[in-house]
C-alpha cells in the first residue's frame, strides 16, 4: 500500500515509529472482489445449511453443564465401547443408538469446528494487519495534510477540520490545551 514513488516526500510514518506496532506482513496487497467475498458468504450460508441441527446456547446453557476437560472424548469412547459390550447396563431411559449416533456427529462438529477455528484465526489476523496498513496509510496521509496545512495550501483546513475528530485523543487534547491557555491568562 505505501511504497516509496518517485517525486514524493518521504517521511517516516507515524504507526512505525513504534516498536509494537510493527507488523510482518508490510505493504500486504491481497486482492479480495466484492465476487469473491459473495462467493464465500454464499459458501457459508450453504455449510449452514448442511447442518440445519445446529443450535443456540444461552449464556446460561453454555455455562451450566459437566465439563469433564481434555479427557471427555476418551471418557465417550470407553463409555460407548463398555455400553456396547455390557447391554444390560444400559439405562432404560437411553437409547444406545442414539447415543452412538449423538457421539459421530459430535466427532465430526469437533473436526469441523477445529478447521473453522484455524479460519475465523487466519481471517482476524489478516484483518488485524489490513487495520495496521490502513491506520499507517491514513495517519501518514493526516500527517501529510497538516504539514501542507503549515504551508497555508488550499484545501488543507478542510480535510483537517473532516479528520481530525475522528482521531483519538484528539478532543481531549484540545481540552486540556484550552484549560491551560485559560489558565494562563488569570
Amino acid at each position: 500500500m505505501l511504497k516509496n514513488r518517485p517525486n514524493t516526500l518521504f517521511f517516516v510514518p507515524f504507526a512505525c515509529i513504534k516498536k509494537t506496532c510493527r507488523m510482518p506482513y508490510a505493504n500486504l496487497t491481497p486482492v479480495f472482489t466484492p465476487a469473491q467475498l459473495q462467493l464465500a458468504l454464499q459458501l457459508i450460508s450453504d455449510c449452514r445449511t448442511q447442518l440445519p441441527f445446529l443450535v443456540n446456547l444461552t449464556p446460561q446453557e453454555r455455562t451450566g453443564y459437566l465439563r469433564l476437560g481434555p479427557n471427555a472424548a476418551a471418557f465417550f469412547n470407553k463409555a460407548i465401547n463398555h455400553c456396547q459390550n455390557n447391554p444390560h447396563l444400559m439405562p432404560p431411559f437411553m437409547a444406545l443408538a442414539e447415543w452412538q449416533n449423538d457421539h459421530e456427529v459430535y466427532k465430526h462438529l469437533e473436526v469441523l469446528l477445529a478447521q473453522v477455528r484455524v479460519l475465523e484465526q487466519a481471517i482476524a489476523d489478516t484483518v488485524i494487519a489490513l487495520r495496521q496498513e490502513n491506520t499507517v496509510a491514513a495517519m501518514s496521509f493526516y500527517k501529510m495534510v497538516k504539514m501542507a496545512a503549515t504551508q497555508n495550501v488550499p484545501g488543507t483546513d478542510a480535510i483537517l477540520a473532516d479528520l481530525q475528530p475522528m482521531l483519538p485523543g484528539i478532543k481531549a487534547n484540545r481540552k486540556a490545551k484550552n484549560k491551560q491557555v485559560g489558565q494562563g491568562e488569570e
